[in-house]
């Protein structure tokens, strides 16, 4: 197989889509070649045969522009892929989808966000198979859809004990208004004063920033700021503050968060409303917003033995169901 893969970065360094330079990888070892077309290209180590052409949006490129490279650089990299694979922007299957129409290359879709759009409904019209991480990754089950499992790379998020840190608490993710950060800010406001929270995460938009205001005047009134940081983590260092975590927090709503599965890959007991994460976690893992403290204080007051418990029943979800060569293997053989 020879495939073509779109998505927004490829970038090690970026604290959300770092991770996809290791997928890239993992299907590299699958693949006669990969050529990969990201919106923005930074620092990647990527295998011998991974060709990586970027539409230079970090350059300033506007949108119009970019897609006029775009078509360029599909029609001609024609002769190096067989199929196509985009990865969370439907945006690019409708875009190229007439010349690759034109090339009969099957295109595929991975997506994993609950809320829909215009652009995944006309995207799923041209895609042979849409992939999710489950099944809470479409906002309805689609006839194209295929659940694959998230690829956690197991050697790099693993537990290790000696690093945990009681009473810290810990929570992942863009600082934006779906996350509900206030839920989880407000319950930490009820934990006893030696625990402290760390929210690794920033803003990308307006909004975001609007949000990150607000949590940290919350943080004030509750008094609580000098307990709390908020701040981008890098993906090489997010396996140790996940080691570190006595509990990760997620209040979330939405697909099946990939850190959620990190923590679990971690042995970090993990508390969630999400629905979607209910489906992987055991029954004391998984909360309402209601019930969000409540289920925190049991398992920060667990003993060696039945923590032990839970953190070795989260990893052995992870290993079977969620790992990377898992993952990549399933997508790649439904693509063939």
């Amino acid at each position: 197989m020879k495939l073509l893969i779109i998505t927004q970065k490829v970038d090690k360094a970026d604290p959300i889509l770092g991770f996809f330079c290791r997928w890239i990888n993992e299907f590299a070892l699958h693949c006669e070649s990969v050529t990969v077309i990201g919106q923005q290209v930074g620092a990647n180590t990527l295998a011998k045969n991974v060709q990586v052409m970027s539409l230079e949006k970090q350059q300033g490129r506007g949108n119009v522009s970019q897609v006029f490279v775009f078509w360029k650089l599909i029609w001609g990299a024609r002769n190096d892929y067989d199929r196509v694979f985009v990865h969370m922007t439907p945006i690019w299957i409708i875009i190229g989808a007439p010349v690759w129409i034109l090339l009969r290359k099957p295109m595929y879709l991975w997506y994993e966000i609950k809320r829909g759009s215009w652009k995944l409904s006309v995207a799923l019209l041209f895609v042979k198979k849409v992939f999710a991480a489950s099944a809470h990754g479409l906002p309805k089950l689609a006839k194209k859809q295929v659940i694959t499992g998230h690829g956690i790379d197991i050697d790099q998020f693993k537990p290790d004990s000696s690093k945990r840190e009681p009473g810290h608490i810990v929570a992942v993710g863009r600082i934006t208004a779906i996350k509900h950060y206030e839920v989880i800010v407000k319950k930490f406001a009820e934990l006893p004063e030696h625990c402290r929270l760390t929210i690794a995460g920033g803003t990308i938009t307006d909004a975001d920033k609007a949000v990150e205001r607000d949590l940290k005047e919350l943080m004030h009134r509750l008094n609580i700021a000098d307990r709390t940081e908020m701040g981008w983590v890098s993906p090489d260092t997010m396996p140790l503050l996940l080691q570190r975590a006595d509990v990760f927090m997620h209040a979330s709503q939405g697909g099946l968060d990939k850190v959620v599965l990190q923590a679990m890959a971690c042995g970090c007991p993990v508390v969630s409303v999400s629905e979607a994460a209910s489906s992987v976690l055991p029954k004391e893992c998984t909360a309402t917003p209601e019930s969000l403290l409540q289920h925190t204080q049991s398992i920060l007051t667990l003993s060696d033995e039945d923590r032990q418990r839970l953190c070795d029943t989260l990893r052995a979800t992870i290993e079977s169901s969620h790992s990377l060569d898992s993952c990549i293997n399933r997508l790649v053989l439904a693509m063939q």
